[in-house]
Parts: structure tokens; C-alpha cells; sequence
């Protein structure tokens, strides 16, 4: 995926909100992780690349409802990234 992409799908997220410095870090590494793999799950969001931000996993950063946001961001990320017709 490619970074003005990913970047666009987490404006609206961020529109209105005055994020942290280390959250603000965490969903920049987010958009890098990925446009390097393609997708993410919620549950990457718990792995050592973030740790470093967020040693207790992204709830030390967002809300319950911020997290349920992000999920149906990457769902809609995915969405996305997957053909939509078959090969002939």
C-alpha cells in the first residue's frame, strides 16, 4: 500500500483530536508497518516493533473506542488491498 493512502485513512481519526507526541509516533508507526506489509490486525498492534511506544500494548495510549476505530480502519484497509474481480 502506499504511504498517502495509508496516511489518508487515518485522517478522519485524527481530524478533531489532540493526540500526543507518543501517540501521534505510534500511528506514524502504524502507516509505516503498513505500507511495509500490506495490512495489520489489531492484535500486531501488541507485538515488540511497538512495544517500544507503548510497553502495555496500544490501550496504554487509546480508548477502547479509539482501538475499535483503528480496527475497522484496518478491515477497511484490507477491503482495499484485495482485487475485486477475478483473474481471467
Amino acid at each position: 500500500m502506499d504511504r498517502q493512502a495509508a496516511q489518508k485513512a487515518f485522517e478522519v481519526f485524527c481530524t478533531g483530536k489532540q493526540l500526543s507526541a507518543r501517540q501521534l509516533d505510534f500511528l506514524t508507526l502504524i502507516i509505516d508497518t503498513v505500507v511495509r506489509r500490506g495490512i495489520l490486525s489489531l492484535g500486531d498492534l501488541y507485538e515488540d516493533a511497538f512495544s517500544d511506544l507503548a510497553p502495555g500494548g496500544p490501550d496504554d495510549l487509546f480508548t477502547g473506542d479509539e482501538l475499535e476505530r483503528i480496527k475497522v480502519i484496518f478491515k477497511e484497509l484490507e477491503r482495499r488491498a484485495q482485487p475485486t474481480t477475478l483473474a481471467a
